[in-house]
């Protein structure tokens, strides 16, 4: 799993249909204290996330394992929005 940060969505104009209806989201990985790592991931929304959200994705085989995701052609989903990171 990673914390990230949501900096933006993405259009795509032809897609999977498995992937009819649902937004990819861009995000920015982040530590825990909310600096930026640098690294960036493409993720499927699966919780409406919207921009400037931090939120919590996973990839691989667990990406699928959502309800709107179990059929889908992804390897990253968006699976919570963070409301506060303790430490």
């Amino acid at each position: 799993m990673n914390l990230g940060k949501v900096t933006g969505c993405l259009w795509a104009s032809a897609k999977h249909e498995s992937l009819k209806g649902g937004k990819f989201l861009i995000i920015s990985i982040i530590s825990p204290d909310g600096k930026p790592t640098g690294a960036y991931e493409v993720a499927y929304d699966t919780v409406d996330a919207g921009v400037g959200d931090t939120v919590i994705t996973v990839k691989g085989s667990s990406a699928k394992m959502t309800t709107q995701t179990s059929q889908a052609t992804i390897d990253c989903a968006i699976t919570g929005i963070v409301d506060h990171v303790q430490k």
